[in-house]
């Protein structure tokens, strides 16, 4: 289950990163441990919790540790076969108990190591790593894992002689659900304080970034005190209440903990989902509203699975902002790209003619750029192209539009601007460039513009050639003295 694209991940044991690996794998056993505990004492079927919180620690150490962390989990799924026989004084045969806990032991970790596998291979081949292919994957491959985990180990327990055939009927959804819902509410907290230590992780997580936050802590306090307070009073209602519909409430809790996804940090949110689902489990054990056991577990995991969505909503706006600034802008000189600069126009054009303003377009482009591209090198070139949009942009007023045909060719779009001010601003422009040196280099940028003023019946196209023509004959005439011609 190792993974080299996740080798830093996987690194948990190697030597020399400041803690042996036999106390990481100790810390991981005992809490491992420690967690089954919390769910036996949560139990209310055989073999079926509330949730199962070791499920998302082992789906997050299968991920985060690979093939190493087999052992550990191997080492817990054998000591719990051996205290459960011991708490029910069962007084099995140690043969028999031994058996069980490696058939256990199996099952466990094949369904979760397969559902571990199947999101980092989708991770891998995912080129952008986009948050909601990763966040799907991930409640996919639970949900699966869960369902894999309760079918095997039904099928363990009866073919081992722990279970009865009739004994398991019915067996496999409150088990199911409650693996899914340790799985699905528990393992991103623990891959997200595993990143703490191996922030490599966070590249894998589409951009979800896990390292602490010191700022907020007592606004984010509040919001969990509100979320914690919530769902004692939901809870609490449901148990004096004659209805048992009245534990259906629960779902609108998804309310506080969208508000707390939205204006957290990932790794608070997966906390709060922790506190939400940890606190309901005990108020539902602790009041004896097992019979509605199913109505909260299912709670639990679409809240889960609507707070994970809810994360992908920014990562969505950002992608979404990017993929605009890609078609709107260019790359390297961050001027509007061709397409847009002419689509912009279009809509300039046909205000300026509605209220009779004039719309003036300049073109230029710089003299003797293939020189500085074959004496200084195309690097080099990219500067001067950079530092001309710097330049010009600075001498432009906020409607006016800056826009890169190609090459080293330009247009500015002048709304209101008539002839006469359209060629005082390129008088301008062609001042500050000649100010302006070529990185790398002493000699100072200087361009050739063509300048026209829009006519009546002209289209923005039409104007464009113009201008572009105007450009050849400043070019023809003498480049970088007086580089401006009109048309």
């Amino acid at each position: 289950m190792g993974d080299t694209h996740f080798g830093g991940l996987a690194a948990w044991g190697k030597a020399g990163d400041g803690v042996p690996r036999v106390f990481r794998h100790l810390a991981l056993t005992v809490a491992w441990l420690l967690l089954w505990r919390v769910s036996a004492l949560m139990q209310y079927a055989p073999h079926a919790s509330l949730w199962f919180p070791p499920a998302g620690l082992s789906f997050a150490a299968l991920l985060v540790m690979g093939w190493r962390a087999l052992p550990v989990l191997t080492v817990c799924a054998l000591l719990v076969t051996f205290w459960v026989d011991q708490m029910y004084q069962a007084h099995t045969p140690w043969r028999d108990l031994l058996l069980s806990g490696v058939v256990f032991a199996a099952v466990h970790c094949f369904s979760y190591g397969a559902g571990a596998t199947l999101l980092k291979r989708v991770i891998r081949r995912s080129a952008s790593h986009s948050v909601p292919t990763i966040i799907m994957t991930f409640l996919a491959a639970s949900c699966l894992s869960a369902l894999g985990s309760a079918l095997l180990g039904i099928k363990s327990l009866e073919l081992t002689g722990m279970l009865s055939r009739a004994s398991t009927s019915g067996l496999w959804l409150p088990w199911w659900i409650g693996d899914m819902a340790g799985a699905q509410v528990l393992t991103p907290l623990f891959v997200g304080l595993l990143s703490w230590r191996y922030p490599s992780i966070e590249p894998w997580l589409g951009g979800l970034t896990f390292q602490p936050e010191p700022q907020g802590r007592s606004t984010y306090g509040a919001k969990l005190a509100v979320s914690v307070s919530l769902v004692t009073i939901m809870v609490l209602l449901a148990a004096q209440s004659r209805y048992p519909e009245v534990a259906f409430g629960m779902f609108f809790l998804i309310i506080p903990q969208m508000w707390i996804v939205y204006t957290e940090s990932p790794f608070r949110s997966a906390l709060s989902l922790a506190l939400f689902s940890t606190v309901t489990a005990l108020l539902v054990a602790a009041l004896g509203l097992e019979r509605q056991a199913l109505v909260y577990q299912f709670a639990i995991c679409v809240i889960a699975a609507s707070a994970y969505f809810g994360l992908a909503v920014p990562a969505l706006i950002a992608q979404n902002k990017q993929l605009s600034e890609l078609a709107l802008t260019d790359g390297l000189t961050k001027a509007a790209t061709r397409a847009y600069f002419f689509e912009r126009a279009e809509r300039e054009l046909l205000d300026t003619r509605r209220y009779g303003h004039p719309l003036s377009l300049l073109v230029l482009d710089i003299d003797r750029f293939k020189q500085i591209n074959d004496g200084y090198g195309h690097s080099v070139g990219d500067l001067a192209l950079v530092d001309l949009t710097r330049a010009v942009r600075g001498q432009l007023r906020q409607s006016d539009l800056l826009g890169r045909f190609g090459g080293d060719e330009f247009m500015v779009l002048m709304p209101g601007i008539d002839l006469p001010h359209a060629q005082a601003a390129a008088g301008r422009l062609r001042g500050v460039l000649a100010d302006t040196l070529v990185p790398g280099t002493q000699h100072r940028l200087s361009a050739s513009f063509g300048v026209v003023c829009l006519q009546d019946d002209e289209t923005i196209m039409q104007a464009f050639r113009r201008a572009d023509e105007a450009l050849l004959q400043a070019k023809r005439d003498g480049r970088g003295d007086d580089g401006a011609a009109t048309a």
